[in-house]
């Protein structure tokens, strides 16, 4: 089902270079605004080496779960060249919001994490910020919320350390890695679903796909938001959560973790 359309024609954003400071290390944004399809072209596989100049900042969120006792981490699944592939919620950070990832964070989770309660969509509350609705052509029930809170929930067992831009820490305790196959520094932000409201919703998901003929960004409303169930911080079932409940399912044929699960220990 396709939402809606936009036009990636409007998004812009710059290279960053990383460097440690202060025993952590600090984000800046460099050289001229590229456009999405400049982008592209340079998100080649790189080293991931600080000090070091990187295509593009992005944001994920590392959301934890938490129902009848056992921990969930929230994953995506797209399709990536021939497999498919299960990720943190994530996306570029555009220009005029580098000066503060959490900005992003926040478009990024009420655009792509959607609890749906029977014809209409649950509203979402980042640390006691109501998110505004992200999508007009649909109807959202401001009496049920999905809420999130940051957390220093690390399953990933992602470095800790403190993170600047442009000599500013970071709120939010952001963690950081290199995806080395697209050159790119990610922002990883730990949430916490704080409260699940007890009616019989489904969490889904909404994904940007690129329309060749239209050259628009088509956004489809699908089920490919995953429930990976933890036992000791590691991953060992899949599955999904369903009309208000988890429900496993078997692996998916051709699926493999991204390169932040690499990270695990």
């Amino acid at each position: 089902m396709i939402i809606t359309h936009k036009d990636p024609r409007q998004f812009h954003t710059r290279s960053v270079e990383l460097a440690p400071y202060r025993h952590g290390i600090n984000i800046t944004a460099v050289g001229e605004r590229i456009n999405f399809n400049s982008l592209q072209k340079r998100r080649k596989p790189c080293q991931s080496k600080i000090p070091g100049t990187f295509a593009n900042l992005g944001v994920s969120a590392q959301v934890h779960l938490r129902t009848d006792n056992t921990d969930y981490l929230i994953l995506v699944r797209q399709f990536k060249d021939d497999h498919w592939q299960l990720k943190l919620p994530s996306g570029y950070i555009p220009d005029e919001q580098l000066h503060n990832p959490y900005l992003t964070l926040a478009q990024e989770i009420a655009e792509e994490c959607l609890l749906e309660n029977g014809p209409a969509f649950a509203r979402c509350r980042l640390n006691n910020d109501l998110l505004a609705p992200a999508y007009k052509e649909l109807t959202y029930c401001s009496e049920v919320l999905l809420e999130l809170q940051s957390s220093p929930w690390n399953p990933l067992h992602l470095p800790q350390t403190d993170i600047y831009m442009n000599e500013r820490l970071l709120p939010g305790n952001p963690m950081l890695y290199i995806h080395s196959q697209t050159c790119s520094a990610q922002l990883v932000y730990p949430l916490e679903v704080t409260r699940l409201p007890d009616t019989q919703l489904s969490l889904l998901h909404a994904e940007e796909e690129y329309n060749w003929e239209t050259e628009q960004l088509d956004v489809v409303l699908n089920q490919e938001l995953w429930l990976a169930k933890l036992d000791n911080r590691q991953i060992y079932a899949l599955g999904k959560f369903i009309d208000g409940r988890y429900q496993q399912q078997p692996t998916p044929a051709n699926t493999r973790l991204s390169e932040v699960f690499a990270h695990q220990g």
